[in-house]
């Protein structure tokens, strides 16, 4: 399995996960692979935890039809 393959595996639950948990279950470039899948239209979202700590969680919009 390639790396965004893998990336959208794991995020696709919709949960933040910590830049320690990317590169243990990703790449250590897993900021570029974040890229790749931009570029496929995925979005991510980046937050501040404490200090220089970051989370990222993967953008699931809902199919739901109102």
């Amino acid at each position: 399995m390639n790396l965004p393959d893998r990336m959208l595996g794991l995020m696709s639950d919709g949960c933040w996960y910590s830049t320690e948990e990317l590169v243990e279950k990703i790449s250590h470039r897993f900021s570029a692979t974040m890229h790749v899948l931009a570029k496929r239209g995925y979005q991510f979202e980046k937050r501040r935890t404490h200090g220089q700590k970051y989370e990222y969680r993967l953008v699931i919009e809902s199919k739901a039809i109102a």
